[in-house]
């Protein structure tokens, strides 16, 4: 805890009186909730050696600067994360043994919506938020050339090299063969069916916008009103790249009525929504075997991933929006 103080001192100049861990969010990065004498903070620390930290790492100097434009300049204001510079103007600061990066913000006091249970009033909040969110596009008066959309599947073309060498030749492999073999014929048939759809989507002329692209219950905290966290995925994108998380819960009806009354121009797109459907679930597949593979996981933390791996490939078989 001394190195985090001491970091937090030089590098964002916040005298820590205090650090407790928060047990919330992304296995790539740690989270904690820093006191001091007169405030709170939010601190997440990424560790550079998980095998997904580059996903969510390589875009910190693209969207932080967006997202305090959005506190300063929208309706947003207080209805999304505030990030703090470090004393060099930065966002990040890598520690010396270039292991961890270190992210700092302003603390939220509120709850995490834990189940999948918006009320009403939180549902039409939450459209409120990305339909102000969608309104912005390129337009913005910062660069938004890193973060746009290039319909891309890489992990499509790991998964499938995975499957044709790794799959039966790896013995430390054989919890994660038995999670996948019920599901391997589908497993193939869908990433085969995301690369095809990838190269059609991409060449669609389509309004790209501000998205957040990871807008599910647990992003939401409720304080006096929601506040959307956990930026890390942001880009220039179709809305359906945010809508998709919506479109299959209970509650689209009544987010998708407030949505359009602010949104009026909006149409969806089915073909470039099925897309994101597909490829969350195959970019998550993916995401779980090569933490399996590749991560220092402990027991606990392996059975944590398998279980996930193994809802997200019972997902592959619950692919029932129809185009």
């Amino acid at each position: 805890m001394d190195k985090i103080k001491n970091i937090l001192k030089s590098q964002f100049d916040v005298d820590c009186t205090d650090i407790t861990k928060i047990n919330i969010g992304l296995s790539v990065a740690t989270n904690y909730k820093i006191q001091t004498s007169d405030k709170y903070y939010f601190l997440k620390i990424y560790d550079k050696k998980k095998s997904q930290a580059s996903l969510w790492t390589g875009n910190i100097n693209s969207y932080m600067p967006i997202l305090i434009w959005m506190n300063e300049n929208t309706n947003l204001k207080g209805k999304i994360v505030r990030p703090l510079k470090t004393d060099n103007g930065g966002f990040r600061f890598d520690d010396d043994e270039d292991e961890n990066v270190f992210l700092l913000f302003d603390y939220i006091y509120g709850e995490t919506i834990e189940t999948n249970s918006f009320t009403r009033s939180q549902i039409i909040e939450a459209a409120e938020i990305m339909a102000c969110l969608h309104s912005y596009g390129s337009e913005i008066p910062i660069d938004t050339k890193k973060i746009k959309e290039d319909f891309s599947v890489p992990f499509c073309y790991a998964l499938e090299n995975f499957m044709a060498n790794d799959y039966e030749s790896l013995p430390i492999m054989y919890d994660v063969k038995t999670a996948l073999q019920p599901y391997l014929e589908q497993i193939i048939l869908k990433n085969n069916e995301l690369k095809l759809l990838s190269d059609t989507v991409r060449k669609k002329d389509v309004k790209m916008v501000l998205c957040h692209t990871d807008a599910h219950y647990k992003n939401f905290m409720q304080t006096k009103h929601l506040i959307l966290v956990d930026w890390e995925g942001m880009k220039l994108a179709p809305v359906e790249a945010d809508l998709f998380m919506f479109t299959q819960k209970r509650y689209w009806d009544i987010f998708i009525e407030y949505y359009s009354k602010l949104n009026p121009k909006f149409v969806l797109d089915n073909e470039i929504l099925y897309f994101y459907i597909l490829r969350r679930k195959i970019e998550d597949i993916w995401a779980f075997i090569e933490s399996i593979l590749h991560d220092n996981l402990s027991n606990e933390q392996r059975k944590r991933e398998l279980a996930f791996l193994l809802k997200g490939c019972g997902g592959l078989e619950e692919l029932s929006f129809e185009l």
